[in-house]
């Protein structure tokens, strides 16, 4: 354990509702049963949490959801940015349908860190997202890359536009943007059930298109990383990485607070929640959750996390979806929501 007096990256989610109805969608968007939304955070709860991880010195807190700026009093939420004093509040967007002088909104609120997603050229945009907002999008994303000092899109790779993945950087390159993800596709929510998760040798091929991206773009021109759980450990080897990637080397390094307040340390399966933020301070949560952690160690070790990873993505154990996400246990099989 790592013994960390803060999470290095808290992943908050403001709510469970979104304008897009993605084929991926890591919250099940659409389905979300009526007893679960309405039990979300209020904002007043949700600014909370955002001082008390700032208070614990957390460096990163990323506002997701669904699309967090369709939240009713998300822009109230805004007002909290101004009093955190020492983390870095990421804001992570669709970028798909509100207008630029709302994202002025945003910057001004003080917020400097935006992410995008973006998963594939128009066509490929428009089969991932179901709608053709592809030039929308990339638009938005020019405008605000050019006003935060830190803009990244976020891409998923799932089967339905892993041929598309390098057009879209070509894309993104011409249009001035410098930062890219590759995020693989997790297997909750929707990204499972349509059978989107690429295979472990399917993984290892794109990790050598994009060593081979890097011979050929230095990364002072043009930064692109792949962010894939349980790959080969000389992928990771010796080189700097974007705080998002902390839960992949660091398994007790990062927290995810759902939109309902459950807290689940961000060791990529779990869904045995380590406590509420409506009971309870996240600074406690978080000092009992080394304990939890080393629980589900002892249960599940890293190797057998990887099995599990590569054989659900090869569709060979479906039986172990319950090692999914809190929020697929809760839709699907009746999990208490708090």
């Amino acid at each position: 354990m790592s013994g960390y007096s803060a999470p290095v990256r808290a992943s908050v989610d403001v709510t469970y509702a979104c304008d897009l109805r993605c084929i991926h969608c890591r919250t099940n968007t659409g389905e979300i049963p009526v007893h679960i939304r309405r039990r979300m955070l209020s904002i007043d709860q949700l600014k909370e949490v955002i001082r008390e991880l700032d208070a614990m010195k957390a460096f990163e807190i990323t506002l997701t959801g669904g699309e967090p700026t369709i939240r009713k009093g998300f822009w109230n939420l805004l007002d909290v940015v101004g009093e955190v004093e020492f983390s870095t509040i990421t804001l992570i967007t669709n970028a798909a349908n509100i207008a630029l002088d709302k994202y002025d909104k945003i910057i001004d609120s003080g917020i400097n860190s935006i992410r995008v997603s973006i998963d594939g050229t128009r066509q490929t945009f428009e089969d991932v997202r179901l709608v053709d907002r592809y030039d929308q999008v990339l638009k938005n994303s020019m405008y605000l890359n050019e006003r935060v000092s830190s803009f990244k899109v976020l891409t998923t790779v799932m089967k339905t536009n892993v041929h598309n993945l390098f057009e879209l950087t070509d894309a993104l390159r011409r249009a001035g943007i410098k930062r890219q993800d590759y995020i693989l596709v997790r297997a909750h929510g929707r990204g499972g059930r349509n059978n989107l998760l690429l295979s472990e040798k399917e993984v290892m091929d794109l990790q050598e298109a994009v060593d081979d991206f890097h011979r050929k773009v230095p990364r002072t021109e043009f930064d692109l990383r792949l962010n894939a759980p349980y790959l080969s450990p000389v992928q990771i080897a010796g080189e700097p990485h974007d705080v998002v990637m902390f839960p992949y080397l660091v398994p007790d390094s990062s927290v995810a607070v759902s939109a309902t307040g459950d807290v689940t340390m961000s060791r990529l399966t779990s869904s045995k929640p380590l406590g509420n933020v409506k009971d309870r301070p996240i600074a406690e949560i978080w000092e009992d959750a080394q304990s939890q952690l080393s629980e589900e160690v002892a249960e599940f070790s890293e190797e057998e996390l990887r099995r599990i990873y590569w054989n659900f993505a090869d569709g060979e154990d479906g039986a172990n979806y319950q090692h999914t996400a809190l929020l697929d246990r809760q839709i699907f099989e009746g999990f208490e929501v708090r």
